[in-house]
């Protein structure tokens, strides 16, 4: 990663427009406003719903305009998750699961997601946030697609991965320097996105400057209680045995999380699947939009 900040321009550029992150991703059209602490994009009026949640330093930008057909069918509603994006929050110095389920309760109060079954599609972070509020609604939620879950065995087993890489030593975890980094980042957020954007030429432009919309407790408390610490195990059993069913989606060149877990834990279940699209890595929802959508409504597209 740190080669493409003195990646020539020439070559970020080719880089840029071959990636299909980028030639199929468009930015959204569906109007947002704040619904508590969250802003969210809302649309559509269907009989049932459907909530698409990002993952760590996102937006719900991640699911552009080739996700807003959804809305012709459904109450589809995307926010930006709690202390990140245009959710961003500075004066909260704690953001625990709790504080995110609750924050996901009012937008779904004020939006009428719980008045209707309703689908779940979530990226990354986003998917222990899905099945955590499943949990809380099982009798709201029918489905839940996760597409590159950080699935691990145990929290040990996610800190040992997550350490043994050099950048998320640097920036993730609980360090000087990943505090220093985000102080950083947090007093020169203009700069800092466009550093992004210099460091992801393969990623749309706009997601990668919203990059550094969050604050050091975001970034942290997500990383420790939504990636680290989520029991995958007991939060499937739970949510398979309540009739909700699970899809977890990896593409096969994502090196997020532990796939042989995964298989371990969907394989005896009835109502949790594991699937795989080849030659797609961990921005399948940016990659392959259509791939998700259906994932999500089950339709045949070509």
């Amino acid at each position: 990663m740190w080669a493409a900040a003195t990646t020539p321009p020439l070559a970020w550029t080719l880089q840029h427009r071959r990636s299909d992150a980028v030639r199929n991703w468009s930015p959204p059209g569906l109007p947002g406003q704040r619904f508590g602490p969250l802003h969210a994009r809302t649309g559509g009026t269907g009989d049932r719903g459907i909530l698409l949640l990002h993952g760590l330093v996102s937006t719900g930008d991640v699911f552009g305009a080739e996700y807003e057909v959804l809305a012709a069918s459904h109450r589809l509603v995307v926010p930006d998750l709690l202390g990140f994006g245009r959710s961003l929050d500075t004066t909260r110095a704690a953001f625990s699961p709790d504080d995110h389920l609750d924050a996901l309760d009012e937008l779904a109060e004020r939006t009428g997601l719980l008045e209707r079954p309703l689908t779940i599609g979530a990226h990354s972070m986003g998917s222990a946030l899905a099945l955590r509020w499943a949990a809380r609604h099982p009798d709201s939620v029918e489905r839940i697609v996760c597409w590159g879950a950080p699935i691990h065995r145990s929290p040990e087993a996610a800190r040992s991965e997550l350490s043994g890489n050099m950048m998320v030593r640097l920036f993730a975890l609980d360090t000087a320097a990943a505090r220093a980094a985000c102080a950083a980042s947090c007093r020169h957020r203009t700069a800092a996105g466009w550093l992004a954007a210099a460091l992801e030429p393969k990623l749309p432009v706009p997601l990668t400057r919203a990059a550094s919309l969050h604050t050091w407790p975001a970034y942290h408390d997500a990383m420790v209680g939504l990636v680290i610490e989520t029991d995958w195990d007991r939060l499937i059993d739970e949510l398979v045995e309540a009739g909700i069913g699970i899809r977890l989606v990896w593409g096969s060149d994502d090196a997020v999380g532990d796939r042989d877990h995964a298989d371990a834990i969907t394989r005896p279940r009835a109502g949790a699947e594991m699937t795989i699209v080849p030659g797609a890595d961990h921005h399948l929802p940016l990659s392959h939009p259509f791939v998700c959508l259906d994932d999500l409504t089950g339709s045949d597209r070509t």
